[in-house]
């Protein structure tokens, strides 16, 4: 079971959050934070052992009792988590901030995936299907608004857990009987497309003088989607 540390501020939204989540029985919401001052607290109390993953909002206040949300706070709390705490685990960013600068800097700082909260309530399951394989850490989840900061083309969700794969050395019959592909031919081909939305034309440039594509995608990806901050 993945134990998760939700930190938001909305007690409404992680009410119905902590519901759909927890409906499978594969994910429990062990805490939740609504502030920096509470997270801090809660973190230097010897907690985050029992975390597996985190879904972090970025607009929080700073204090329990302050009703002023600044994107910045949540920015602080994910450099805190993976700075001073180095926590390892997958940590989500689920925010209503779409600012190009936030997303740029929530990756520079190590986050996993980067989903904007959806408003009507009917599009909330979508939202959560995405948030649990990424909380699995099978996948680097970024909502379609902001794949422009993280991606350069838009890949998806599935395409993503194929580059992951390929980064542990799976062979294509391995990554087919994952994904579902029909034969290890299919997922090569469709890795091939991946490829080619991964590489810019500067990175094409490279194999003009011999390089190899998939080994060089693979080096792009993770350099450019994987922090290079922490191992």
């Amino acid at each position: 079971m993945t134990n998760v540390l939700i930190i938001d501020d909305d007690d409404a939204f992680v009410e119905i959050l902590k519901e759909f989540l927890e409906e499978e029985g594969a994910i429990h919401v062990l805490h939740r934070c609504g502030s920096e001052q509470e997270t801090r607290d809660w973190v230097k109390g010897g907690n985050l052992d029992s975390v597996d993953a985190i879904v972090l909002d970025l607009r929080l206040p700073a204090e329990r009792q302050d009703r002023r949300t600044d994107s910045k706070v949540g920015l602080r709390i994910l450099n805190f988590l993976r700075g001073a705490h180095r926590f390892f685990g997958p940590i989500i960013v689920l925010t209503n901030s779409r600012e190009s600068a936030d997303g740029k800097e929530a990756l520079a700082n190590g986050c996993d995936g980067y989903l904007c909260k959806h408003a009507p309530t009917d599009q909330i399951p979508v939202m959560v299907s995405e948030l649990k394989m990424a909380l699995a850490g099978d996948v680097v989840i970024v909502s379609s608004e902001m794949r422009h900061v993280f991606l350069r083309d838009d890949v998806s969700a599935k395409e993503a857990r194929l580059m992951d794969l390929l980064c542990q050395d799976k062979s294509w019959s391995e990554i087919a009987s994952a994904l579902g592909y029909k034969s290890s031919k299919a997922a090569a081909n469709v890795g091939d497309r991946v490829f080619d939305k991964i590489l810019t034309e500067v990175d094409r440039n490279k194999l003009a003088d011999g390089g190899k594509k998939r080994e060089l995608a693979l080096e792009v990806w993770k350099a450019r989607h994987r922090s290079s901050v922490f191992p």
